[in-house]
């Protein structure tokens, strides 16, 4: 441990596991929690050396935990979950098989289908190019590809219209 104080290396330490007794990080989440708290980048770098080590911060792992978590609690599109690991530091290829193993059982075009459906009822009442709009830019968000969406929209709004 050169280059850093035995103290300096423990209070690292410390906001570290406080962080990851919330949720599972990513090594990129960790290091920059850690260099916003002004640890240097010696530091940084033993500490998660040490956490890879033990097992205490592993990248595959983190990504099959946050694809569970979207699938059950806030279902959403591929393409999201992609992005939502991408954007916490996980690699492109390590997302992608993350995201295909935790939606292998999963069906894009019915998870869509329910999600519009659900919204829908708090759409009754208004009109009917404001419904489109609102649910298409509803499951665009959720990362439905526009296919998935475009074939939602018109499904659902003939359905509770009564258009063909």
């Amino acid at each position: 441990m050169t280059g850093m104080s035995e103290e300096s290396f423990s209070k690292a330490r410390a906001c570290a596991l406080r962080l990851l007794k919330v949720r599972p990080r990513t090594e990129a989440e960790l290091r920059q929690r850690l260099m916003a708290k002004g640890f240097g980048a010696a530091v940084q770098e033993n500490l998660l050396e040490e956490f890879r080590r033990k097992g205490l911060m592993d990248d595959a792992k983190f990504a099959q935990y946050y694809v569970n978590q979207a699938v059950f609690s806030k279902p959403m599109g591929r393409r999201a979950l992609l992005h939502g690991l991408k954007a916490r530091g996980v690699s492109e290829e390590m997302a992608s098989e993350a995201v295909a193993l935790g939606t292998k059982d999963q069906d894009e075009l019915e998870t869509a289908r329910q999600l519009a459906a659900g919204r829908f009822s708090r759409l009754r009442g208004l009109a009917a190019p404001v419904v489109q709009r609102r649910l298409f830019g509803f499951l665009s968000r959720r990362g439905f590809s526009s296919d998935v969406v475009y074939k939602v929209v018109r499904e659902v709004t003939a359905v509770h219209s009564g258009m063909p």
